[in-house]
């Protein structure tokens, strides 16, 4: 039977096991906990290096500055051995990225409307503060968009831009990499539709296409990519909603399939997974709106096998196993659903 690691993050009191390391069955869908880790404030975000062997977290603690800090995973039990912690300058660090080299990494810092740059020391995984950047102005939200909210990072193909979706100014924001000077040399922005509020993205696999899963408005915005200047241009926004309904609710995460065929966005209120074929061109075609099995789906994870899809449902403590139908891309729930508390991000080691 297979076995997939990954690691749970999670809003805890700095004396709880705020992160987990869990085994995907991939047989069933099944999920066991191995491991857990205390000691850090709202380890909310978390990723894992591209070789399975290092863990970055952030510590989501509010307006006051936050901290990412970096593990060393012992592959046999998920258990992390502590590296080092800095500062990100800014408060509520909320999402990681990393260059396609791996040796770089960025922060977004959500309240305070920046983000951070850090070098990777290749011998042990440890973080070197590089460069920093902020952000100006607002959106006509003024309950959600009085300042500028950095929510995400995503480094283009090329691993020559890196690009901000800042939900606070309803914007793009563009910086070209200088991987020498380990520096942002700021670029250009690309304007989102008004209260929007952009919050994830994710590149398609192959074509030159980028997506924007919008927080506020619960659309998907479709943008042909140029990559030598940067240069977005939109094709399609597409509803993560059923047709007519108006509940209270917001978006949070998207992802496409490692094949390209697929896509999905979830939702926090109507508590659901948008599944899209991915068509000509990269545009989308719903395909269904699937209940996540829980109460705020913030994120979720397609495993590296493609079979599943794992939400984590954050008001109702849980995460729930989809199989991922390989004809459509449908979900169907396995029966499989661990209980975990507060659980909002999911990383494949």
């Amino acid at each position: 039977m297979g076995q997939q690691l990954f690691f749970v993050g999670s809003y805890s009191a700095k004396e709880q096991e705020g992160i987990s390391g869990m085994v995907l069955h991939t047989e069933d869908g099944a999920i066991t906990r191995l491991s857990g880790q205390a000691g850090i404030l709202n380890p909310s975000f978390l990723r894992s290096n591209e070789a399975g062997t290092r863990l970055y977290v952030v510590s989501e603690t509010g307006t006051e500055p936050g901290s990412v800090h970096s593990f060393a995973i012992h592959a046999d039990n998920g258990e992390l051995k502590a590296i080092n912690e800095v500062t990100t300058q800014g408060g509520s660090p909320c999402h990681i990225e990393f260059d396609a080299t791996g040796k770089l990494l960025v922060v977004t810092n959500y309240t305070g409307g920046n983000l951070a740059l850090y070098g990777i020391e290749s011998e042990d995984g440890a973080l070197v503060p590089a460069d920093f950047a902020a952000h100006e102005g607002s959106g006509p939200r003024k309950d959600r968009q009085e300042a500028p909210h950095p929510h995400s990072a995503i480094i283009d193909p090329a691993n020559r831009y890196v690009l901000i979706a800042d939900l606070g100014i309803d914007r793009l924001v563009h910086y070209e990499i200088d991987h020498a000077a380990q520096k942002l040399v700021r670029h250009k922005e690309t304007e989102m539709p008004a209260g929007a509020g952009p919050r994830h993205m994710a590149f398609h696999p192959q074509s030159p296409v980028l997506y924007v899963i919008n927080e506020l408005d619960s659309t998907v915005g479709i943008y042909d990519y140029e990559a030598e200047q940067s240069q977005l241009t939109l094709k399609q926004i597409i509803s993560t909603l059923p047709e007519g309904y108006d509940g209270a609710t917001t978006c949070a995460d998207i992802h496409v399939t490692a094949d390209g065929r697929f896509l999905y966005a979830s939702n926090r209120g109507h508590d659901s997974i948008a599944v899209y074929r991915v068509v000509a061109e990269g545009k989308l075609e719903l395909v269904e709106i699937t209940p996540s099995g829980g109460r705020t789906p913030r994120n979720f994870a397609i495993s590296p096998d493609g079979q599943y899809l794992l939400a984590a449902n954050q008001e109702s403590d849980n995460i729930v196993t989809f199989r991922i139908d390989e004809a459509t891309g449908g979900l169907t729930p396995t029966g499989n659903v661990i209980e975990t508390s507060k659980p909002v991000c999911i990383a494949f080691a």
